[in-house]
């Protein structure tokens, strides 16, 4: 994760790393989501801030070790703060909300925070991961556009989507 916060701008040399290069690294491992996909959310900055927030930057530092030494891969986590640490910014980048830790785990990084689910922003909702899985849109933020029910949802296999007659 970044220790460093520079603005993205348009005089930035063309091979200069992307703002939260690192975070946006570790949530593709942890979402499968590729880089593409979850910079187009527009969440990158506020979903790395948050984790920051939540976590504390030397917990982050600390999980980031456990997953270099995991190979890089979350499902081999040993240590279960960094699994929980890996859930929640799992679940944020999916449903936009940052969740409530388990007890454990808020009790061993000994943060003043509250250990309390929230919605990060109005837009994280909208942005969730979720509905890409998919290819749904979230209720009473972006429908479909009429008539789209009448249509096999993206990607169903043509045994699924054939005539029910």
């Amino acid at each position: 994760m970044d220790t460093q916060h520079p603005a993205t701008t348009a005089h930035e040399p063309p091979g200069a790393p992307p703002e939260c290069a690192g975070f946006v690294e570790l949530s593709v491992r942890l979402t499968g989501f590729d880089e593409f996909d979850l910079r187009g959310t527009g969440m990158v900055r506020l979903y790395h801030d948050t984790t920051l927030e939540q976590l504390g930057r030397a917990a982050v530092g600390r999980f980031l070790d456990d997953l270099a030494a995991a190979g890089g891969d979350p499902a081999a986590l040993a240590d279960e703060v960094s699994r929980d640490i890996a859930r929640a910014v799992t679940h944020l980048w999916y449903l936009g909300v940052w969740p409530s830790l388990a007890r454990a785990t808020h009790a061993a990084l000994g943060r003043e925070q509250p250990n309390t689910a929230f919605v990060v922003s109005p837009e994280a909702w909208t942005e969730g991961l979720a509905w890409r899985t998919f290819h749904g849109h979230p209720p009473g933020a972006r429908p479909p556009g009429f008539g789209t029910w009448a249509d096999p949802p993206p990607g169903t296999p043509a045994h699924v989507a054939g005539d029910v007659a």
